[in-house]
């Protein structure tokens, strides 16, 4: 998203995320489907892993990954195994599909373990007030909407004029 090469939106949304990646608590990423919430996590974790930090991707979406999630110590001994006892980013992704998610990761956050999780949700209104009285205190929610029309015509113009975007509008319509 820092490169226009890279063909994907560059989502206003990512600073503030960036930001909170120093902080303890849970990042929960939420938003309808398709919005581009797996697209932000993967560049996010790439991001990472450039600078050198350890990372680890799940998403309940592939039977692969399902297994990690049958308890809480099968989750943390994964990544205790791909990530060690430092501190490390584990990126889950589709929580939705895993039962009493909030309470799972509420366990999982509470054995105060060096990693900081980045998770995203799509789905029900129910989901998100289970997830959100489970890990209160523990969590912060950022809602990833549909791109917004200032997003598109920054990525349609590649950029050129993302910091002048008022004068690009009173010029060119």
């Amino acid at each position: 998203m820092n490169n226009k090469h890279d063909n994907i939106i560059k989502r206003k949304l990512i600073r503030e995320i960036r930001d909170h990646l120093n902080k303890k608590e849970i990042t929960l990423i939420v938003g309808a489907r398709q919005v581009g919430k797996t697209t932000l996590m993967l560049f996010l974790e790439k991001e990472l892993k450039q600078r050198g930090k350890k990372t680890l991707y799940l998403n309940l979406d592939r039977e692969v990954d399902k297994k990690y999630f049958t308890s809480q110590e099968n989750l943390i001994n994964k990544i205790r195994l791909e990530i060690g006892n430092q501190k490390g980013f584990v990126f889950i992704d589709e929580i939705q599909r895993k039962e009493n998610a909030g309470l799972f990761l509420k366990g999982v956050f509470d054995y105060n373990l060096p990693y900081k999780f980045i998770i995203s949700g799509s789905g029900s209104l129910e989901l998100k007030e289970k997830i959100h009285e489970s890990l209160i205190g523990r969590k912060r929610t950022f809602e990833l909407n549909p791109v917004s029309f200032e997003e598109f015509i920054n990525f349609k113009t590649h950029y050129r004029y993302e910091n002048n975007l008022k004068d690009f509008f009173s010029i060119e319509t």
